[in-house]
């Protein structure tokens, strides 16, 4: 399951509509991936979780910080960095697609958004940290994986609890 969902990650994530490309929508997948977070034995030190904590709520991600700043002190962590990032990003995505009450977000891959805005992804470049962002159709995009990677950089400096509050409140 979790090549098919990595597979369709890399796909070329673009569908024509006339003249001009839309991102393909990769909502299905993230969302998977998501649950394979806190269900697939392979999540790394998933003894730390508790899956009753995690409902996809706001609150959830407090319990998501605690997981990540016992597992940010840990050095075989790097050994699977990039699947901690994208199993622990897709699950903070999903808390703030299905919190949102103002925006209707969609999973949109690194591809998808260099369509959207080409100028800044190309800046940015292709990395675990911006192979899926969260997209408002209007150019509006937030970045969960980046933020599960700098906590593990930064620590709760980076805290994802806040950071999904404030992308939920608009208070912007």
């Amino acid at each position: 399951m979790i090549r098919r969902i990595l597979a369709s990650l890399l796909i070329m994530a673009t569908t024509s509509v006339g003249h001009a490309q839309t991102p393909k929508d990769q909502t299905q997948a993230l969302s998977e991936l998501a649950v394979l977070f806190f269900e697939d034995a392979a999540t790394y030190r998933r003894e730390l979780l508790d899956q009753r904590k995690l409902d996809f709520s706001l609150e959830s991600l407090r319990h998501v910080n605690e997981y990540l700043e016992q597992i940010r002190k840990d050095p075989e962590a790097e050994k699977v960095w990039n699947r901690i990032v994208l199993r622990t990003g897709a699950y903070v995505g999903e808390v703030i697609r299905r919190n949102d009450k103002k925006v209707s977000w969609k999973w949109i891959d690194y591809d998808g958004a260099k369509l959207v805005e080409p100028q800044m992804f190309t800046s940015f470049g292709k990395s675990v940290a911006t192979a899926a962002v969260l997209y408002d159709g209007n150019k509006g995009f937030t970045f969960p994986l980046a933020k599960v990677e700098k906590y593990l950089n930064n620590g709760p400096e980076d805290n994802l609890h806040f950071y999904a509050q404030v992308i939920t409140a608009h208070e912007r």
